[in-house]
């Protein structure tokens, strides 16, 4: 089946960033009927309690219900030596909104019960949060802070919240916002540790990838590239099989070498190893997500337009870069998935690396703000 690409669903789109986060929110609250959910993630990330502090600075009369989603890694996790981080900011979250208002979450990111190996189940646990309309249906506005949740996580977790209020709020539709404090210096400052061992579509977004082995549909893989990640890459490869690769890279950027400097980075995978043709090479912006949305669908698009002889074809989206690209990821998913086979495979590491915190809270001031507007007001066609 064919989509008109000329009707994409965020085009056009509604995106704020960096100072101008602070008189949107300021304008958007004025209105005293205002009944927001804000959703963020417990963790150690600096970045956690930027987003909320910003908009309740920006409007400090708006009543603000809360939910915080805590994370059970179970007793192996590397990520307890960071605890005392965690409770800073949870210390820092309470000066910042009554604790009265915060409900938490709880998650488990693995299964502990299975008998051979640990199997991450945080997708899933993050999807079963939401799991009946009455629990959102009275926002008029609900925001989740993905800037201290793991990729996993927000794609499950978004792509619940967009389902249930497509499928079960088409007359009183809340406003649905994904914000995310973005900064290059302290995400190189994070190191990824480990890979795991299972390597799987994130729950929502499989498509009908699990049976592509059954079908004769040629698979395109589409990994969106990001520093260090060869083994990363290589583990999806040999997952996937794919049919043709299509890197992209993320340019338009803040540094403009930095697609040069991935390229020569993966240079031997990408074009020795896997043979990948340089016209094959794609670009997005790397602090748009709804541009890399809208050039991711007009790919896949055209993709199977062109292999329609062969029945059309299944594509495989992995995104090892920013949380705005992965965003960008998740809204190609979501709006592709039931037309054409669209899966998103996530690889995680099993745990990260951090050598110096202060370093990270000097460099946390210089972080920048991105509200993506996906449901509500501007979308009202009436």
């Amino acid at each position: 089946m064919d989509k008109n690409i000329n009707k994409l669903r965020w085009d056009p789109s509604v995106f704020v960033r960096g100072k101008n986060t602070v008189n949107f929110w300021k304008e958007h609250f004025s209105s005293r009927d205002r009944k927001p959910l804000f959703i963020l993630g417990k963790g150690f990330d600096v970045r956690m309690n930027i987003a909320l502090k910003c908009l309740l600075e920006a409007s400090p009369e708006t009543e603000m219900e809360c939910w915080l989603i805590e994370f059970e890694e179970g007793l192996g996790s590397n990520s307890h030596k960071y605890q005392p981080y965690v409770d800073e900011n949870l210390k820092e979250l309470y000066e910042i909104i009554d604790p009265s208002k915060v409900s938490s979450k709880k998650i488990a990111l693995w299964n502990s019960k299975s008998k051979t190996k640990k199997k991450r189940i945080g997708d899933r646990q993050a999807a079963h949060i939401l799991s009946s309309i009455d629990q959102i249906k009275d926002f008029t506005d609900i925001i989740i802070d993905i800037s201290a949740l793991p990729r996993g996580v927000y794609f499950s977790l978004v792509g619940k919240f967009l389902t249930f209020i497509d499928t079960y709020l088409e007359k009183k539709v809340p406003n649905l916002f994904v914000v995310v404090s973005e900064n290059a210096s302290i995400d190189v400052k994070i190191k990824e540790k480990g890979i795991d061992e299972d390597v799987g579509y994130l729950h929502g977004f499989g498509g009908t990838l699990e049976l592509s082995s059954l079908s004769d549909e040629p698979v395109i893989w589409f990994p969106i590239l990001g520093e260090d990640k060869n083994e990363h890459l290589e583990r999806a490869h040999s997952h996937i099989n794919p049919n043709e690769i299509c890197p992209v890279l993320p340019f338009p950027s803040k540094n403009p070498r930095r697609s040069d400097a991935l390229i020569k980075d993966y240079h031997q995978l990408l074009f020795d190893k896997l043979s990948i043709e340089p016209q094959n090479l794609m670009y997005v912006p790397e602090q748009n997500p709804f541009e890399a949305y809208g050039r991711l669908i007009k790919a896949i698009i055209n993709y199977n337009k062109s292999l329609r002889s062969l029945g059309g074809c299944k594509a495989v989206i992995s995104t090892f870069s920013s949380k705005l690209l992965s965003i960008g990821t998740l809204l190609t998913a979501y709006e592709l998935i039931g037309c054409i086979g669209v899966g998103v495979l996530n690889v995680d590491s099993q745990g990260y690396e951090i050598e110096d915190f202060e370093e990270l809270k000097m460099l946390k001031e210089s972080s920048e703000l991105f509200v993506i507007w996906l449901t509500g007001d501007p979308y009202d066609e009436s």
